[in-house]
């Protein structure tokens, strides 16, 4: 039997940590059957993230490897990071490109986006095609020691078919563009 989905209706909403990287909240809830039950997660969040896809003069892809803590990994990645207060998406990806690679972008797309984890947040990832790629390097992040490579679509889709990347980012972002209509933006 099916249940029609009906929106949850907050009750109230009680931060429990305010740490600069991470706050969260817990939100006491009436459920559509006018059942109550507490939520934990994220706080609600007006800043959001980007991701790029950065294409070469060559029609390589740029990917990187950087440790991430939570699975003691190295992990391949796009480049991307979260956006500033009101901040412009385009705006956004051109300098987290150029902090995390050393290369800026004359031309933008927001091909498509996501939630990063829609059962503990409402932060969006925005999936941004990057090309007419050019040397321009931002201060990083001290704490990113990022290492990055040039790949082909096909070595990629490769490297996916064969499991290599296990970041649901890098995935998600991958899968929208190659079934994005938006696939060369002067190059």
């Amino acid at each position: 039997m099916t249940k029609r989905i009906k929106p949850w209706r907050l009750l109230r909403s009680t931060p429990i940590l305010d740490h600069a990287q991470l706050q969260v909240n817990e939100d006491e809830i009436e459920l559509p059957d006018g059942q109550k039950t507490t939520y934990v997660r994220h706080a609600p969040t007006d800043v959001h993230a980007v991701i790029m896809i950065a294409i070469n003069k060559k029609d390589q892809i740029l990917v990187q490897k950087e440790y991430s803590h939570p699975p003691e990994q190295i992990m391949w990645q796009l480049p991307g990071g979260s956006l500033h207060v009101n901040e412009k998406i385009e705006a956004g990806a051109i300098r987290e490109l150029a902090e995390e690679s050393g290369y800026s972008a004359k031309n933008t797309t927001v091909v498509g986006s996501y939630f990063v984890h829609n059962r503990l947040s409402d932060k969006k990832q925005y999936v941004v095609l990057c090309t007419g790629l050019f040397k321009h390097k931002l201060n990083e992040d001290s704490d990113e020691f990022i290492e990055t490579f040039w790949l082909s679509e096909q070595k990629l889709r490769e490297n996916i078919a064969n499991g290599t990347y296990e970041n649901i980012n890098l995935l998600a972002a991958l899968n929208i563009w190659f079934n994005s209509r938006i696939r060369e933006t002067n190059i």
